[in-house]
């Protein structure tokens, strides 16, 4: 899958120099875990998250404490204030792969997406996992019409929890036939071969 089967677009978004209070009322309105940050442009110069807000100090409550809270200082922030501005981007053809391996790896929960450095979306864990979680019928379906629209629909496809096997084997356009299957979303691998009534047996070369 690519980035541009599963990203959500538009993103929402904040323009530089916003107040912190606009971010904070936009991630508990869209109920998103990050805000790319904008210039008037709308290139991406940076990313709020949740985190970036919670590292600021809040009004500690008497109830959970054995002395007076002290007093906290507001002053007037703006995202830029807070915002982590070394944003790491993908654009819409940045295969699903590498980015949950890279959301993984950092912890990050979402990535903005951008096209000639413009934000157009942002991709998150959320939307793979739900692009992982496709019912088979439907993934059955989508392969068989990738299939047809490749000019091939005598090719057939067996799917279990995500798992693509195209069957009968292909012997002659077997490549030909996993490259096509791995570009539908929710596939979550392609084999040759007859599948067994074992789910979890594999034959042939998969990917």
């Amino acid at each position: 899958m690519l980035v541009a089967d599963v990203m959500t677009s538009p993103a929402v978004s904040i323009r530089r120099g916003a107040p912190l209070e606009e971010a904070i009322q936009l991630l508990g309105a869209a109920r998103i875990s990050a805000l790319p940050v904008v210039d008037a442009e709308l290139r991406v110069v940076g990313i709020v998250s949740e985190a970036d807000i919670l590292r600021e100090p809040l009004p500690r409550d008497p109830r959970a404490h054995l002395w007076p809270p002290e007093a906290i200082v507001r002053r007037d922030l703006t995202v830029d204030d807070v915002m982590t501005d070394d944003t790491v981007c993908v654009t819409a053809h940045t295969d699903c792969s590498d980015v949950a391996l890279a959301l993984a790896d950092t912890g990050w929960k979402s990535m903005p997406v951008v096209e000639d450095g413009h934000l157009v979306g942002m991709v998150s864990r959320s939307d793979i996992l739900r692009s992982l979680a496709v019912p088979d019928e439907i993934t059955t379906q989508a392969v068989l019409g990738a299939f047809a629209a490749a000019g091939h629909p005598e090719w057939v496809a067996v799917v279990r929890s995500g798992h693509v096997t195209v069957d009968p084997p292909v012997t002659d356009l077997g490549e030909a036939a996993l490259a096509t299957a791995s570009t539908v979303p929710g596939v979550r691998s392609v084999q040759l071969g007859s599948p067994a009534e074992d789910p979890d047996h594999e034959a042939g070369p998969e990917r």
